[in-house]
């Protein structure tokens, strides 16, 4: 075991290269592909600086860009947001518009029932009367 690490020994590499081997003996290392990862030729300080540079300041348009359009949806929300506001006070007014014209037609039909008990007209003659009235202007309309 003491041979395994002495230094007469192998290098570390020959020992693994050492279970590839054939059983005769003969020591042939692996072949060598070469590796997608490798390093790429080494690139100049200025160079990899002036990469970052540009990097950075196409960032900063981006990021310049995305700030116009958060402003843009921001405005537009606000907007969106006064319009529905003005919908809902329109809305409330015809409402309350709607509410005053029931109780004026609830009054005035009231009234009509009111007048026609004092005159002593029943409604039979009020609805001859206007029968009458569709009756002779649907004649006219026809002819």
């Amino acid at each position: 075991m003491s041979s395994r690490y002495s230094a007469a020994g192998a290098h570390q590499r020959d020992l693994r290269t050492q279970l590839f081997a054939s059983p005769n003996g003969n020591r042939t290392p692996p072949s060598r592909t070469a590796s997608p990862y490798e390093p790429s030729a080494s690139v100049s300080a200025k160079h990899n600086e002036s990469f970052l540079s540009t990097l950075e300041s196409q960032n900063n348009d981006e990021m310049e860009s995305m700030g116009h359009k958060v402003a843009m949806l921001k405005t537009l929300g606000q907007k969106m947001g006064v319009e529905i506001n003005k919908g809902i006070k329109l809305n409330d007014e015809i409402t309350n518009t709607f509410e005053q014209g029931k109780v004026t037609l609830k009054n005035t039909y009231n009234k009509m029932v009111v007048m026609s008990q004092r005159a002593g007209i029943t409604w039979r003659m009020w609805l001859t009367v206007f029968g009458l009235v569709f009756v002779w202007f649907f004649y006219i309309w026809i002819f």
